[in-house]
């Protein structure tokens, strides 16, 4: 027997009106009525606080694989001349030339006096540079 019906019986037993008696029965049942809601809200909230803390443990799961990769992917830029030179994972730890405009790997020519241009045919990019003069410029990277 909760207290709601403790009070419920007591009241029954008061000597006052009837009018006070029907106002405190009414008082007591929204007290009731309350009381389930409190008890309905804490167990959302107890939901919610181990949801809340399952997305924070992923959370920092997201953080710790976004930091390896941005390790993994980090990359060295350097420009030599009007080249932009890049080194890293994806260019296999070794110097390699990209479009200072578009930033797509240049087309490397087959001849050492010629210019390097962008591999992508709508950039347009040139180097004013001679892949010659940008090899001997890269040579004070390394």
């Amino acid at each position: 027997m909760g207290l709601i019906d403790v009070a419920k019986d007591t009241l029954k037993d008061l000597p006052i009106s009837e009018v006070l008696r029907e106002r405190l029965s009414l008082a007591l049942e929204q007290s009731a009525v309350f009381e389930r809601q409190v008890g309905e809200l804490q167990a959302e909230k107890g939901g919610l606080q181990a949801q809340l803390e399952r997305e924070h443990a992923d959370h920092e799961a997201t953080k710790k694989k976004l930091k390896n990769l941005e390790e993994t992917l980090r990359e060295e830029t350097r420009f030599v001349h009007d080249v932009e030179f890049k080194r890293g994972t994806r260019t296999g730890n070794e110097w390699k030339p990209f479009c200072p405009k578009c930033h797509l790997p240049l087309a490397v020519p087959n001849r050492a006096d010629w210019p390097f241009t962008c591999s992508d045919g709508e950039c347009g990019w040139a180097s004013s540079s001679t892949r010659q003069v940008v090899h001997e410029g890269l040579a004070g990277l390394a």
